[in-house]
């Protein structure tokens, strides 16, 4: 399955948001530095599909607000 991720670093509050096109919106509190943010943002939509974070890759858009990650479930 591949995600389209729309960030929001540095936020006041953390959250994950879907909407009706399928996209998810994520804010996090995690400055857009050094990987933090995307570090982070993996562990919230982890937690938001009942995945592993190390389940989840971001294949486009390192480095840019929008990213698509691509979520890979182990064991079937």
């Amino acid at each position: 399955m591949r995600l389209r991720i729309k960030v929001n670093s540095s936020a006041q509050s953390e959250s994950v948001r879907k909407f009706d096109d399928g996209s998810l919106q994520i804010r996090t509190r995690a400055p857009a530095s050094k990987g933090k943010a995307n570090k982070r943002v993996l562990e919230l939509l982890g937690e938001y599909l009942d995945t592993a974070p190390s389940d989840l890759e971001i294949v486009a858009g390192h480095s840019s607000p929008v990213k698509h990650i691509v979520v890979r479930r182990r064991g079937g």
